[in-house]
């Protein structure tokens, strides 16, 4: 049997296995990798960080087996207010849902990368990749 979900705009297949767990729930033989990828932003011009973040997306689902990513560059702000604090709130509750988050070289010189960072490792315990 299989449950076909869709995570943002694209298609995803779970495969459900025959399993039962100990909570008598029905265990998934696959389970998805959701990567959240951070970097700097702010400060550099707009093109090149979103070449940044495209690549990034790229090489995580190359290297780690990302089956979802989630580009910060796709998330509306906050209320639709284009402010730092604003994106940043929206950025945090899109990075809650995933299981991993990615890290760019240039994630330290990044305030909100560095809070990303202190959510994936100390709120959220995502695995965490440095790219």
């Amino acid at each position: 049997m299989t449950d076909s979900r869709v995570l943002g705009s694209r298609y995803i297949l779970i495969f459900q296995s025959n399993k039962l767990n100990m909570n008598n729930s029905i265990t998934f033989q696959k389970d998805i990798k959701r990567f959240y990828i951070s970097g700097k932003i702010s400060g550099m011009k707009i093109e090149y960080a979103k070449q940044n973040f495209h690549f990034a997306c790229k090489e995580v689902q190359k290297y780690q087996g990302a089956d979802f990513v989630v580009n910060p560059f796709d998330i509306k702000p906050f209320l639709g207010i284009k402010h730092w604090i604003c994106y940043m709130i929206n950025d945090i509750r899109k990075q809650r849902k995933c299981t991993h988050s990615a890290f760019q070289s240039n994630w330290k010189d990044s305030k909100g990368a560095v809070i990303e960072y202190f959510f994936a490792k100390f709120i959220f315990k995502h695995g965490i990749v440095f790219l």
